[in-house]
């Protein structure tokens, strides 16, 4: 036979100050803040007596746990195009590959005056 033991009734009081708690751990942990570092959010929520605002602006200060998805927020999305038929260059800001697309188009046009095609036929052998 299985004995059941009825738990002692909870005062007002003490139903107060649980609502309290849970409602300060869940105001640290739901935050904005508390979402880019949650293990910071869990010290501070569960092994702290900080109020919520004082935890938060802790949060605010420290650095994200995924320097990645922080590096994206500052950043923000980069544009490579749709993928379809899209110059993917467009976000490049190096010279040289600059100035090798247009030592290539030079040439393309040169080579178009001087044979009529753009194109470098293979010589005959022979």
């Amino acid at each position: 036979m299985t004995k059941t033991t009825k738990l002692a009734a909870v005062s007002g009081d003490t139903n107060a100050a649980v609502l309290s708690e849970r409602l300060r751990v869940s105001a640290i942990l739901e935050s904005a803040e508390g979402k880019r570092n949650p293990a910071m959010a869990n010290q501070l929520a569960l092994r702290t007596s900080l109020d919520a605002e004082t935890a938060r602006g802790i949060l605010a200060q420290a650095p994200s746990s995924n320097p990645y998805l922080d590096a994206m927020n500052r950043q923000g999305p980069i544009n490579i195009g749709d993928g379809i038929g899209t110059n993917v260059e467009t976000f490049n800001s190096d010279p040289r590959a600059a100035r090798l697309k247009e030592i290539d188009g030079s040439m393309a046009a040169f080579n178009a005056s001087q044979h009529g095609t753009s194109r470098r036929t293979p010589r005959a052998r022979g």
